[in-house]
């Protein structure tokens, strides 16, 4: 019989893991990474909006309601550099989230062939050892004829 070692299936199925892991980080950035543009959208939709209102008001004269609207638009211009912020932070742990999505799945890829390769050889080995006392058989069958 062959001593079967499943080191590499341990490892193999450790890189899996790995890989599973990496893929759901990647999963998790992205989702967080698709809320950031819609949040833009919308704060670019809103100071479309109240640009707009800000000059109707302007047409009217009111400077109460001016003011509030300029306050109103600085706040949503600081909000877009906020959101532009968080959006280039989000795109740079995307990328770290995908390289080691990338370096997961390399290493999984040499776990599962070095899991095979061993398979092989072990395969090899018996195959080996089965002709060896197939021919051992034949030679002390032959003698005893004799």
């Amino acid at each position: 019989m062959t001593n079967i070692n499943p080191v590499w299936d341990v490892l193999a199925s450790q890189a899996s893991s790995a890989v599973l892991k990496a893929e759901a980080r990647l999963e998790k950035v992205a989702k967080h990474k698709q809320k950031i543009v819609v949040r833009q959208e919308k704060i670019s939709a809103l100071l479309v909006e109240y640009s707009n209102h800000s000059e109707r008001i302007q047409s009217y004269g009111g400077s109460g309601e001016i003011d509030n609207s300029r306050k109103f638009i600085a706040q949503l211009m600081d909000l877009q550099n906020r959101t532009h912020h968080e959006y280039i932070n989000v795109e740079a742990d995307y990328g770290r989230a995908k390289r080691a999505l990338i370096l997961a799945n390399q290493e999984k890829l040499k776990a599962d062939f070095l899991s095979q390769r061993e398979k092989e050889i072990q395969h090899q080995m018996l195959v080996t050892q089965e002709k060896r006392e197939l021919e051992l058989q034949g030679i002390t069958q032959f003698n005893l004829k004799r």
